[in-house]
């Protein structure tokens, strides 16, 4: 949602930015590559989450299978 408020923006307008509990004062040029790297870092890290919870999914199902455990909803 920032990265979309920020792009449009020329880059020298002013902006402020909270690092480590203090808020700082930089411009958009200086704001938005940093916002997009931890954008994109974010999202690797989720998708590798994502690949991670399968590959568990996947050998709890076989797991299961093979001690014929059974999980039983009431």
């Amino acid at each position: 949602l920032v990265l979309e408020t920020l792009t449009p923006l020329p880059s020298d307008r002013k902006c402020f930015r909270m690092i480590n509990g203090v808020l700082v004062e930089r411009t958009v040029g200086d704001v938005l590559p940093t916002l997009q790297s931890n954008a994109d870092n974010m999202s690797k890290v989720l998708e590798e989450l994502a690949k991670q919870y399968k590959t568990k999914q996947d050998e709890m199902e076989k797991w299961k299978k093979k001690n014929k455990i059974q999980v039983v909803q009431q």
